[in-house]
């Protein structure tokens, strides 16, 4: 396999899976490197696995957060049960999103907020920290710049799924940097900012969309939305009516 490392993950049932003799707990999964030899062995066939595979551009990261992916790892990993359970929960969504709406995933704008996802995920899994030299004292970078850099970016990506990694990356500035930015301007982390913000947009698209040819859930796609049912609660929270009623027209 080459261009960068595949990771097997089972997904669910009881542990019954073994790579290259090892057995695999609930918190392990299993890393391929480029060009490595390895052997799965499952002692059931009903037991569910994936495999996700991630090109080695993909795992250089530049926003400053002091950690890395390491493209070189290889073997049976066993991962602290919160992030192994965050990644096993985001490749779950992507999942049955999929089987309920296939289709919607064909769109280039939906395969791209899928992408970018799922490498944030993989970074993680795979993330070991830099070797950073001593700092004395702490450099702080003025809030205002930030926020107008990050208002710029939105701009210049209407209508697309924006990461927090992304927005830091234009920003200049680690992610650590950008929440504390957010916080005190917004009075809130930028993750939820752009929660609020893909729930505008996709209010917005399904405002124009043609009810006859377009689905809310091909729409909500387009934006990252994976979990439909938590999307159509929070969507009705916020704007008092269902995605549906949006898309219809009916106010």
């Amino acid at each position: 396999m080459l261009g960068g490392p595949t990771i097997f993950l089972q997904t669910g049932g009881v542990p019954a899976f073994s790579g290259n003799g090892r057995r695999f707990d609930d918190c392990s999964l299993m890393v391929v490197g480029p060009g490595k030899e390895f052997c799965l062995a499952a002692d059931a066939s009903s037991r569910r696995w994936c495999s996700v595979h991630i090109a080695g551009g993909d795992l250089v990261s530049a926003n400053g957060d002091g950690t890395s992916a390491d493209g070189s790892t290889h073997g049976v990993l066993t991962l602290p049960s919160y992030q192994i359970g965050r990644f096993r929960s985001v490749i779950e969504q992507l999942d049955e999103s999929v089987q309920q709406a296939p289709a919607a995933f064909e769109s280039a704008a939906a395969q791209g907020a899928a992408h970018q996802k799922l490498v944030r995920e993989i970074r993680n899994v795979l993330a070991r920290p830099h070797q950073v030299g001593r700092r004395v004292g702490r450099h702080t970078v003025p809030r205002g710049p930030i926020i107008r850099t990050s208002m710029d970016f939105f701009d210049q990506h209407d209508g697309e799924y924006i990461s927090v990694e992304q927005l830091a990356n234009s920003a200049g500035v680690s992610e650590r940097t950008l929440r504390e930015a957010f916080q005190q301007y917004f009075g809130m982390p930028p993750v939820q900012y752009l929660n609020l913000r893909i729930l505008n947009q996709v209010r917005r698209a399904l405002k124009t969309a043609n009810p006859l040819v377009a689905s809310v859930t091909e729409v909500a796609t387009r934006f990252g939305i994976w979990q439909f049912g938590r999307f159509a609660r929070d969507y009705r929270f916020l704007f008092r009516e269902l995605p549906s009623e949006t898309l219809r027209n009916l106010q």
